[in-house]
């Protein structure tokens, strides 16, 4: 896998490559075309044939396989901690895993905001 792919928004967020016209279609920036044209060529996909919201929602559903490999070796290249390892388990899909980290490392950030409120006052 390349390094230079994008990080795909979501439908919340805005997104800098493209937009979508008032009848659905696709518009690519310059930089939109580059990124996306390397991404979904990865998965036998040819930007010129995304071309609607639709074909754009279907495009990445099947590229989501690929975006969670993508993410688990960014991940397991990275060094250890709790946040890695939780990247981790969401790439591989293990919800018990997922849970048991997220438990750990909210403790972890409720003790940091406590040691820190506690040194404000002394």
């Amino acid at each position: 896998m390349h390094t230079d792919e994008p990080i795909l928004a979501t439908e919340r967020e805005p997104e800098p490559f493209y937009r979508i016209d008032e009848n659905g279609q696709v518009c690519w920036s310059e930089e939109g075309q580059a990124r996306y044209r390397t991404w979904f060529g990865h998965f036998g996909l040819r930007l010129e044939t995304i071309q609607t919201a639709e074909d754009l929602r279907q495009a990445r559903r099947v590229c989501a396989p690929g975006f969670n490999d993508h993410l688990l070796n960014i991940a397991s290249n990275g060094p250890r901690s709790l946040e890695r390892n939780l990247l981790v388990a969401v790439a591989q899909g293990d919800q018990a895993e997922y849970r048991r980290l997220m438990t750990l490392l909210e403790a972890r950030n409720r003790l940091g905001l406590q040691v820190i409120h506690q040194c404000r006052e002394s």
